[in-house]
């Protein structure tokens, strides 16, 4: 029972956890106005650094579209 509660915490820690892709990488796809991962409509964050600062920007996604503040 303790092996299958592990796993079970283990398994939504893991599922619940964001992806963050670079900026540019290859696998990013918009098609028409949601942005797509290998395919797949991209949930998690989009960073890139801005040159000759130590900034760095992040943009978050929901099912391929911007999240907004509500």
């Amino acid at each position: 029972m303790k092996k299958i509660l592990m796993f079970v915490a283990v398994l939504s820690l893991v599922g619940c956890m964001q992806k963050e892709v670079k900026f540019g990488d290859e696998n990013l796809e918009l098609k028409g106005t949601k942005l797509y991962y290998k395919n797949k409509l991209f949930t998690g964050v989009i960073t890139q650094e801005v040159p000759f600062t130590d900034r760095v920007i992040r943009i978050e996604y929901t099912n391929g579209v911007i999240k907004t503040q509500e």
